[in-house]
């Protein structure tokens, strides 16, 4: 079994997972996604994050009793190919590998709000520049990027607080006006919705993470559930300022600096900018670039990638060129100058394909490892685990419906292409390479 640091030892406890796990939720989504959302769906956006948020609950549930059953050292990429099969994980190998959209929107996020305050700056550097801040990070290994972590996403919430505090004392005396709420029916609350699953979703992504964990199977379960309620909490506060401050068409499609900026005396105001939205987005960076190791580590160990990927560092026990890969793709996306909005709608998408993805592959969980799963503290019964399991694809197939209504058809015919070559690529690296799955799991 590979180890994990360069002397074997397991890194993170509960309260690192934890602050990894919020900092991965709290990102580019809220600071971001909240305008967009408004955009689409009004005041109702509080609506829209509240279903958000049994829709995601609905999805994580399978995976909250996966990972308390046993220690996935490759991740996702473990549960695919343990319960999907060969071919099944050679195409979530490729599928997974598009998540790096999600530090790129971070990163690209992160250079608009400093332009909102210093517009002469160059946008591409700054983005560029924070990327390679936490690429740097997190090839010094993952307990230096989790105490970094930890402390950010303190500075984090308490910056969201302050914005909700302050923020209902602004709200506008005809809040409830009928004309400012469902500005696009029904499909319109769904549709935000799904944008914002970005913004819900992202606590079972500390799965990924259970090599690198001291007690996988009772912090991550805890994790999962407190990540997401801690953050739906502050996530309704948000959507009531965001949207109530000014009318609807003020606010669409704007990041929460333009609220701010008016309901925050100035020296607060910076906090929330710096501590908030910066802070929101970083840590999200630093959590993507951390949880995006060890599924990609793990399918290189079995052949799905050239054997170099699975190298770690002797001193950092970190997988460098894994990390300076993903660094090359990110850096091309945000040097390119692609819209943010596009950046997040296409991961958004192909996230939530690879989600349904998942949730139809550990279906198969109890006839897999029938006697750990008996074992297992959260053991349920077989029909009720493989109905939440079906609901889990239902809601992530209906989250990529709607953000599909969002995008241009270009990029859907985009992802499907990726999506057909990802479906291609296990038959073709078969036939010319060696590829054995190994046992990357364990009970303890």
């Amino acid at each position: 079994m590979a180890k994990t640091n360069a002397d074997g030892s397991k890194s993170l406890g509960r309260g690192d997972l934890l602050a990894i796990a919020i900092g991965n939720v709290i990102g580019g989504g809220v600071m971001t996604m909240t305008g967009l959302a408004i955009g689409i769906t009004g005041r109702s956006i509080v609506l829209s994050y509240i279903i958000c948020a049994v829709m995601v609950t609905i999805v994580a549930l399978p995976q909250f009793f996966l990972s308390g059953t046993i220690r996935m050292n490759g991740g996702f990429y473990t549960q695919a190919a343990m319960f999907g099969g060969k071919w099944f994980a050679g195409l979530y190998s490729v599928v997974f590998v598009s998540y790096f959209f999600g530090a790129t929107m971070y990163s690209a996020s992160f250079a608009d709000y400093v332009l909102s305050a210093f517009p002469e700056i160059n946008g591409k550097l700054v983005a560029f520049g924070i990327l390679t801040v936490f690429v740097v990070l997190n090839l010094c290994g993952i307990q230096v990027a989790a105490k970094v972590q930890y402390a950010l996403v303190i500075i984090l919430v308490i910056a969201l607080l302050l914005f909700t505090g302050f923020g209902i004392i602004h709200l506008e005396p005809g809040y409830f006006d009928e004309n400012q709420f469902f500005t696009s029916g029904f499909t319109g609350v769904m549709s935000a919705a799904a944008l914002l699953s970005m913004a819900t979703s992202g606590a079972t992504f500390i799965i990924n993470m259970s090599r690198e964990a001291k007690n996988p199977k009772k912090d991550i379960p805890f994790c999962i559930v407190v990540g997401t309620v801690i953050v739906t909490i502050l996530y309704i506060g948000v959507g009531v300022v965001a949207a109530g401050v000014f009318p609807v068409e003020h606010v669409a499609g704007q990041n929460l600096s333009k609220v701010a900026r008016e309901i925050l005396p100035a020296p607060l105001y910076i906090f929330f900018i710096v501590g908030g939205a910066m802070v929101a987005l970083v840590t999200s960076l630093n959590a993507n670039l951390g949880w995006l190791q060890a599924p990609i580590a793990q399918a290189a160990e079995d052949g799905w990638w050239p054997k170099i990927f699975a190298k770690r560092n002797d001193k950092f026990g970190t997988p460098h060129y894994i990390i300076l890969t993903i660094y090359v793709l990110c850096s091309v996306i945000i040097l390119s100058g692609m819209n943010v909005g596009d950046i997040a709608n296409i991961g958004n998408t192909l996230a939530n394909c690879v989600q349904v993805i998942l949730c139809l592959a550990i279906i198969t969980m109890p006839k897999k490892i029938p006697e750990i799963w008996k074992r297992s503290q959260f053991h349920i019964n077989d029909k009720l685990y493989t109905f939440l399991c079906v609901m889990g694809a239902i809601v992530s197939a209906a989250f990529v419906y709607y953000e599909c209504l969002e995008i241009h058809m270009n990029y859907v015919i985009g992802i499907l292409v990726y999506l057909a070559v990802a479906c291609i690529y296990p038959l073709i690296r078969q036939k010319f390479h060696k590829v054995e799955i190994e046992v990357s799991y364990e009970e303890a």
